[in-house]
């Protein structure tokens, strides 16, 4: 039961950071000629970022997405 309370406080912390990086990326992406310099020093960070927070999103609803997309096949 501890570990659920870990992970929910762990979810508060990395699901605002991995929306902010994602809103990053989409951004700089988007208006990518305009900040030129910017865009070319931070959005591959921010990319390697995002996959990173988008990892540990998933090792955190692992038990979720293993009951939701691997369910267990009944043999009759």
């Amino acid at each position: 039961m501890e570990w659920i309370v870990k992970r929910q406080t762990a979810l508060k912390v990395v699901n605002p950071i991995l929306l902010l990086l994602a809103l990053y990326q989409g951004v700089t992406g988007f208006f990518r000629m305009e900040m030129y310099t910017h865009f070319k020093a931070a959005h591959p960070i921010a990319g390697g970022l995002l996959l990173l927070f988008i990892a540990i999103h998933l090792t955190l609803n692992w038990p979720w997405v293993r009951s939701q997309f691997f369910k267990s096949r009944r043999v009759d």
